[in-house]
């Protein structure tokens, strides 16, 4: 076990409170989202031991999940995708005129889904490493497979648009020294790119350069403004109690949601929020303001992030996007996630777990205390947001490597993202096959040298045949849902045109 006094020290606790405050800050930002919030501190991060990055960038992850809440309740806007669901009962709330007990009713329900998150992150993570040790390359491939097919079918309604997307990753992820032979690929004979395209620059592109240009674009001078009255929040005993059953149904589903690779926070919020309406005594009062609808989703958001964290650490295989660039942030400090780690690094992992407790206590201290500064930044015009933020990506993409290139390569993924963003083409499968695609690649081509060419060892063992089968299902889920609706439609077409018996 790591020894307590390496975590709780004077820098980490202030860390924890740094990276919780300006996750809320970000997260309550509509738009702007968790991914953003680690985007902005991982440059803060480069000169840290690997424990203190952690404890920032995980603080500010769950802030920035319960931040979103924020907006949600008082604009009707959520800032990020994981609390759109809480929009429809929190912002109802507020508009009779009980926006605090709103922001209240989501704060402890962030914080219990948060906290049962944690507890299953420390459980069943090292079981599941124990049992990924059993895979072998063609396993890890299958695996990494079925995330990005996973991704592509969650994140667009449009497949095709999806699989644009992750070829865009994947082909970065080509860019440099090819790890077998040795040879220089795509690398347009620049030497800054011959180790590849750096993470950040790649994260940065996809997220913050899209979203500022679209700041720039279409709300430079628009101002989120809300009135900043009763927002207070506090609750009475039986108020937690009827929290009970829709906390416990929200962070059971966020921390199953999370563990499959490619879902996220907003699949599970949204979940919940149906699961929890068809288990309630009042399923009509849903949508008119009504706790259970605030209390759901919001512990699943919130338990997503640990359950998202659970595949990364165990089998190297990010949950979400946000865990995809915290993955990038593990490879910058030196660490290789994957069950390996549980013998290499074991401190790290302890230390990780307590500061998912860290993160989510003091996100419920900073969100009683903070929670009405948070909702009157909300004020602030984009005008006054884009440079601010612009300022401190460029010298995130430029501080981790020192390489000037890197900046235009940024500048160039973040055009492009910008129009794909444009065109409803998804974003996030760029970053998760980025990080995926060297995974992909080289347990590819080991695979096909232990076979000696031969495709059939992909369905040889036991676990590669279920993952197989699972990656068809997912990658066929479109086809077969459309050809499900279309044979049902026809059905009841086939019964309505039966005539009546006269008799």
């Amino acid at each position: 076990m790591i020894e307590l006094s390496s975590l709780f020290t004077w820098q980490n606790l202030f860390l924890a409170f740094a990276g919780s405050f300006i996750g809320l800050l970000v997260g309550a930002m509509p738009g702007l989202g968790t991914a953003m919030a680690i985007v902005l501190l991982m440059p803060f991060s480069y000169s840290m031991k690997a424990l203190s990055a952690m404890v920032l960038l995980l603080c500010a992850y769950q802030g920035a999940e319960y931040g979103g809440s924020i907006s949600s309740i008082t604009l009707g806007v959520p800032g990020t995708p994981s609390a759109s669901a809480t929009v429809l009962d929190g912002y109802a709330m507020a508009k009779n005129g009980r926006p605090g007990r709103a922001i209240a009713y989501s704060l402890f329900a962030s914080a219990m889904g948060g906290l049962i998150g944690a507890l299953a992150l420390v459980f069943l993570t090292q079981p599941l490493a124990k049992f990924s040790l059993r895979f072998n390359s063609p396993d890890f491939c299958m695996l990494a497979l079925l995330a990005l097919f996973g991704i592509v079918t969650i994140s667009s309604k449009e497949v095709l648009k999806g699989l644009v997307s992750v070829c865009i990753g994947l082909m970065l992820s080509t860019v440099g020294t090819d790890t077998v032979t040795g040879a220089a690929r795509f690398t347009l004979g620049l030497p800054g790119l011959t180790d590849g395209i750096y993470t950040v620059a790649v994260a940065v592109g996809v997220f913050a350069f899209p979203e500022m240009l679209g700041i720039i674009s279409d709300a430079l001078h628009k101002r989120y403004v809300t009135d900043m009255k009763d927002l207070k929040s506090d609750l009475k005993p039986k108020d937690y109690a009827k929290m009970a059953k829709p906390i416990a149904i929200g962070s059971v589903t966020g921390i199953g949601i999370g563990v499959f690779p490619g879902i996220g926070g907003a699949v599970a919020a949204w979940m919940s929020y149906m699961l929890a309406r068809k288990a309630s005594r009042h399923p009509d009062t849903f949508g008119t303001g009504e706790p259970e609808g605030i209390s759901a989703p919001e512990a699943a958001n919130n338990a997503c992030v640990s359950g998202s964290l659970i595949p990364l650490l165990a089998l190297g295989i990010p949950g979400s996007t946000s865990m995809a660039i915290l993955a990038t942030a593990f490879m910058i400090h030196g660490v290789k996630v994957g069950p390996n780690l549980f013998m290499t690094d074991p401190a790290l992992l302890n230390g990780i777990y307590i500061a998912f407790f860290f993160a989510v206590i003091i996100m419920f201290v900073l969100g009683k205390l903070m929670t009405p500064f948070f909702a009157s930044i909300l004020a602030v015009p984009g005008s006054a947001l884009v440079p601010v933020i612009l300022t401190f990506v460029l010298i995130g993409v430029y501080a981790g490597k020192k390489v000037f290139l890197y900046l235009w390569v940024a500048l160039i993924i973040g055009v492009v993202g910008y129009f794909l963003k444009r065109k409803k083409y998804p974003l996030a499968p760029i970053v998760v096959a980025f990080v995926l695609g060297q995974t992909v690649e080289v347990n590819f081509r080991r695979s096909l040298e232990l076979s000696g060419g031969s495709l059939s060892i992909f369905v040889k063992s036991g676990y590669s045949k279920v993952i197989f089968a699972l990656v068809v299902i997912v990658a066929f889920f479109p086809l077969i849902k459309k050809l499900f609706k279309l044979l049902t439609k026809n059905r009841r077409t086939y019964l309505s045109d039966i005539p009546e018996d006269d008799n």
